[in-house]
């Protein structure tokens, strides 16, 4: 009994040893986690303070000086810097303020036209747009361009007078600012949109015109206002214009920025469609055009609208009266060029070059005697193009001879330079029909954007083919077509509506209908046309 008393109260006096140890444990954690909280504290009121010394007068004086003023603007870039480390958000909101205010201050300053041309405000301007860039991609940073009225600052530096780098920070600034209503309000009665419609034109460079074609993508697509705004200052033919230009990235921006133009807004749609069917620059490449641009939001396919509204009476601009309504006004005419036009191209940048026009462009001065022989080998290879026989147009092309093959890849766009080698080995509808891919390069010394329009060319027969009822007809019946269209699963008001859309495409008649000829040089609006029908092409 002794020994039980004994081991319980030796058990009760461990617990209390150990209770005490723990309680010494808590007491020194609490005093590490008042240190650490402490510390902190000292760190923020420390720069506080420093700002405070530095910054805390009612109206402080500003130096003209470059090298200062960036000095100046770093400082307040470390200040954000070391807000970052803190972690604290409410001491991030106040340095990122002052960081956008000053140099949204500074960058007005600058860009005046007296103290622009002076020696180092180059510099100071593009630090400050880049800083403006980085920190309008920060979460929060719109009440910080708000609080500090930069949007008429950055409405001001959307000119190409300025730096090209100068003006492509600003427009990303302002398309990552377009998520904010106010800033959006700020610009369109500000003069924003304009400006950066402005920047679309082809006097400015292409990376200038790709970011204001970003910028404003962002913002229509937010808002309806920039997106009637855009078609009223003439954006949009200044946007398909871009579609076709030689920097891939800027031809990628202008189509994001129509898409976001025709979403939900019909006008704008309409305005798109005409304004493409208009441009000859991108009906030479129409491949190059996104389908998505050419199709009715309201007419989508397999789905019965009855508001519906076909192709050939849009509601656009009066300048939309004087555009094409078929497919005949952008052919080309027959060509007439003379032997310094022809001889101009055959030299020109980016162009396949073949082995005479090589040989031309590696003599400086070519004596008379070649000159001479060339214009006889010219004049030796034209062809006189019989586009204006009936007969001819209602033959289908597997029964071309090699004089009529010409004429109609002539009609095409194919120049004599590319027709030459079709000659010379006497190239027949036939053989065309059965080539590869691999044969046009080497037998017809085609470059590889000519081989796909003759890739087209196949595409366009065996499309052909498949609607006519019997094989090398030469030209096709409404009745046909309607059959073939009935086959792929068309409704009666699907069928008209193509039939309507078909007429406004491609030259046809009450005879005929439409001929072997129209149909193939029209194939690639045929070819867009069908696909927004779903219908395999």
């Amino acid at each position: 009994m002794a020994e039980a008393d004994y081991l319980t109260r030796l058990t009760v006096r461990r617990l209390a040893e150990l209770n005490a140890t723990r309680a010494r444990v808590e007491a020194l954690e609490a005093r590490a986690v008042l240190a650490e909280e402490y510390e902190a504290e000292r760190k923020k009121l420390a720069l506080l303070q420093r700002l405070q010394d530095k910054y805390g007068g009612i109206n402080p004086i500003f130096t003209m000086d470059a090298a200062i003023v960036i000095t100046e603007l770093r400082e307040h870039l470390q200040a954000v810097y070391d807000a970052d480390l803190l972690a604290d958000s409410t001491l991030r909101a106040i340095t990122m303020l002052h960081a956008v205010a000053y140099a949204t201050r500074t960058m007005d300053r600058f860009s005046e036209p007296g103290k622009y041309a002076a020696e180092g405000n180059a510099g100071v301007l593009e630090l400050g747009a880049s800083t403006l860039a980085m920190f309008s991609t920060r979460a929060g940073s719109s009440a910080a361009f708000t609080e500090s009225c930069s949007v008429p600052v950055l409405v001001k530096l959307l000119s190409p007078l300025y730096p090209p780098v100068v003006v492509v920070n600003i427009a990303n600034a302002i398309g990552n600012l377009a998520e904010d209503l106010d800033i959006r309000l700020a610009l369109r009665s500000g003069g924003g949109v304009g400006a950066l419609v402005r920047l679309l034109r082809p006097d400015c460079e292409s990376s200038v015109q790709a970011a204001a074609a970003g910028a404003l993508s962002l913002l229509s697509a937010r808002d309806i206002v920039v997106q009637d705004s855009v078609r009223y200052l003439g954006g949009i033919d200044l946007l398909v214009d871009l579609l076709v230009s030689a920097d891939a990235y800027t031809a990628e921006a202008a189509r994001y920025c129509l898409m976001s133009l025709r979403r939900g807004n019909t006008k704008n749609q309409a305005e798109v469609i005409a304004s493409i069917r208009a441009n000859t620059s991108v009906v030479r490449n129409v491949r190059r055009v996104d389908p998505e641009l050419l199709r009715f939001e309201e007419g989508t396919p397999r789905v019965h609208v009855t508001s519906y509204t076909p192709v050939t009476s849009y509601t656009t601009p009066t300048k939309a009266r004087l555009r094409p309504t078929t497919a005949d006004s952008y052919r080309r005419p027959g060509d007439s060029s003379t032997m310094a036009s022809a001889l101009a191209r055959s030299v020109s940048p980016g162009r396949y070059k073949s082995p005479l026009a090589a040989a031309l462009s590696s003599t400086h001065t070519p004596s008379t005697n070649t000159r001479t022989s060339l214009e006889r080998e010219f004049a030796s290879a034209s062809v006189t193009s019989p586009i204006d026989n009936d007969l001819l147009k209602r033959k289908h092309m597997i029964r071309y001879s090699s004089e009529e093959l010409v004429a109609l890849l002539q009609d095409l766009g194919f120049d004599k330079l590319d027709l030459r080698p079709v000659k010379v080995h006497h190239v027949a509808g036939v053989d065309l029909l059965d080539m590869t891919e691999d044969e046009m390069i080497v037998r017809l010394l085609l470059p590889r954007h000519k081989v796909r329009k003759l890739r087209a060319l196949q595409r366009a027969v065996a499309l052909y083919d498949r609607i006519a009822t019997l094989p090398r007809q030469g030209r096709l019946s409404e009745v046909e077509l309607r059959l073939f269209l009935a086959n792929q699963g068309c409704s009666t008001l699907e069928v008209d509506k193509i039939i309507r859309l078909f007429r406004s495409l491609v030259h046809t008649d009450k005879l005929d209908f439409v001929t072997f000829w129209d149909f193939v040089t029209a194939y690639d609006w045929i070819a867009q046309a069908f696909r927004i029908y779903n219908i395999p092409v």
